[in-house]
């Protein structure tokens, strides 16, 4: 598939996580194809509901030195500069 953007550049697929992502090197766009952005948040969700657990269990232990990234992060870090 060519990116929308770009017109002659081939989008290059990535799966991560059980998701997979077409994104174009030229440009960097990100397509997401009908349901992946609705696996995303559903991922997402879950680990903040899992990170608002493991938070409030270390608050009472004590206070945690270095906070995760987010699963969004995790997903798209590929796409960083």
């Amino acid at each position: 598939m060519k990116c929308p953007v770009c017109k002659d550049v081939t989008l290059l697929m990535s799966e991560r996580r059980g998701v997979e992502i077409d994104y174009c090197p030229e440009c960097r766009g990100i397509w997401l194809d009908r349901g992946e952005l609705e696996k995303i948040m559903e991922k997402e969700d879950a680990y903040i509901k899992k990170e608002v657990k493991e938070e409030t269990k270390h608050y009472e232990e004590k206070p945690r030195k270095q906070k995760r990234e987010s699963f969004m992060s995790e997903i798209f870090e590929m796409f960083g500069d």
